[in-house]
């Protein structure tokens, strides 16, 4: 079984702004990311559960990003 690495640990929504602030925490080294992004208008159309599990995956995936590139680059 796949150990799990961060653990989302705070999601914050301006709605008025439609600003998204997440939280995540790094299990082994308990280093925190804070990611921020602007939703879309279309984003926020759906309830809060689907607009919470959306943040959840934007953020992994910008942290995925961030994890390629800080691999590729040259020691």
């Amino acid at each position: 079984m796949r150990k799990r690495l961060w653990q989302i640990d705070q999601i914050l929504v301006d709605l008025e702004d439609r600003d998204a602030t997440v939280s995540i925490v790094h299990l082994a080294s308990l280093s925190e990311v804070i990611v921020k992004f602007r939703l879309s208008p279309k984003q926020m159309e759906n309830g809060a559960l689907p607009l919470r599990k959306r943040i959840e995956c934007l953020a992994a995936d910008i942290i995925l990003d961030l994890g390629s590139f800080l691999d590729s680059l040259p020691d």
